[in-house]
């Protein structure tokens, strides 16, 4: 006969595979979405207008302050498409990256595209989260899972902000908003 705790735990270690599945999910999902983009054969609006696209696969790397993690460094590989379109240059990427930081630590998989020139641009991901020792806001010890927006106007800095929620329980307060400040991913 198994023990609760038992249960409990093999409960657990299911809710922490949920953030992974769902990352999994999603950078396949941007994986296809940039293949699509390179198809070198499909219509465009004015061939004379564009240039070949390149596919590009870059490691990435950022470093973040804000909560919860407090400060942060973000290291990962960054895959995508890029091409010229009426003069202006264009991109889409997928990323997959690791944050680990001072109190808390991330995994994520996201969609980048640029806006023009001078490293601008935005970013969705979906993150997995895990706080550790007295974080900022969030509760200690605590996986949540949720979404994330990044907005870089210059040079890939800026603000991202994200849309949380706790693995483990519900609860009035279940649902959390991040918001950090940095350079890169």
């Amino acid at each position: 006969m198994r023990s609760n705790g038992a249960t409990e735990e093999r409960l657990g270690t299911s809710r922490r595979l949920i953030p992974v599945a769902a990352c999994i999910t999603l950078l396949l999902t941007m994986a296809s979405v940039a293949r699509a983009q390179a198809c070198s054969t499909c219509a465009s609006e004015s061939q004379s207008d564009s240039i070949a696209r390149r596919v590009r696969v870059l490691p990435a790397f950022g470093v973040r302050v804000g909560e919860p993690q407090k400060a942060s460094a973000a290291l990962g590989i960054v895959a995508g498409v890029e091409w010229q379109e009426h003069g202006h240059d264009r991109a889409r990427y997928v990323s997959v990256f690791a944050e680990p930081g001072l109190a808390a630590s991330r995994v994520s998989a996201a969609y980048m595209s640029n806006m023009g020139g001078l490293g601008s641009g935005y970013g969705v991901a979906l993150t997995g989260m895990r706080t550790s020792d007295d974080p900022w806001v969030l509760r200690e010890n605590t996986s949540y899972v949720g979404g994330e927006l990044f907005v870089w106007p210059l040079f890939l800095t800026g603000p991202r902000i994200g849309f949380f929620r706790s693995v483990h329980g519900t609860g009035a307060r279940s649902w959390f908003f991040t918001a950090d400040f940095g350079f890169g991913l």
